[in-house]
């Protein structure tokens, strides 16, 4: 009996290190990467898990690294301070398992703020991928370190063009919103 237990334990180690992995493979952020690539990769991840309404980072402190979610889901907010209440927060966005966030710290050149926190919705378990990790890779296999680094860059390219898309749509909304209000008629003065 004791050696069936350690044995279904070596072969779980196994499956859960097998499904990371798969994980990965599986990610948009490492697409078309070979399984040696992402072997390289899955050692230098690190898992970390936050409880439900945990914080993983908050605004204004600086960036270290990305996260994918492996499980759960993540709300990313801003704070949106008012005399009303000073702690409000606004929601930007709500991840959810394969989604992943604050890869800009991965290329910045040097620390910056983060511009919005991020929390855990529920129970979550996320890949942490961290800017010694990527210069790691870079210094001991040079051509995977471009490649990821290179997907990144395309990420946040598509990104910031979906957002340029989006401002310049609500721009546009505006404008015509603004052009639908009635026109103040100016008051006439006598000569």
């Amino acid at each position: 009996m004791g050696k069936d237990i350690f044995w279904s334990n070596i072969f779980k180690l196994e499956k859960k290190k097998e499904s990371l992995r798969n994980f990965l493979k599986n990610n948009p952020l490492f697409e078309g990467f070979s399984t040696r690539d992402i072997n390289s990769i899955e050692k230098l991840v690190h898992i970390r898990r936050f409880k439900k309404n945990e914080i993983v980072f908050k605004e204004d402190e600086p960036g270290t690294g990305m996260y994918i979610i492996r499980s759960g889901n993540i709300r990313i907010s801003k704070q949106k301070k008012t005399a009303q209440n000073p702690h409000e927060e606004e929601i930007i966005v709500c991840l959810k398992e394969g989604d992943f966030f604050g890869e800009l710290t991965l290329i910045e050149k040097t620390k910056f703020p983060r511009t919005a926190s991020a929390y855990a919705d529920r129970d979550s378990e996320l890949i942490g991928f961290f800017k010694p990790d990527i210069l790691e890779i870079i210094e001991r296999n040079p051509r995977l370190g471009v490649k990821i680094v290179l997907r990144i860059s395309e990420i946040i390219g598509a990104r910031l063009r979906t957002t340029t898309a989006n401002r310049s749509e609500k721009k546009d909304e505006i404008k015509r919103l603004k052009e639908q209000l009635p026109q103040k008629e100016e008051p006439v003065t006598p000569l």
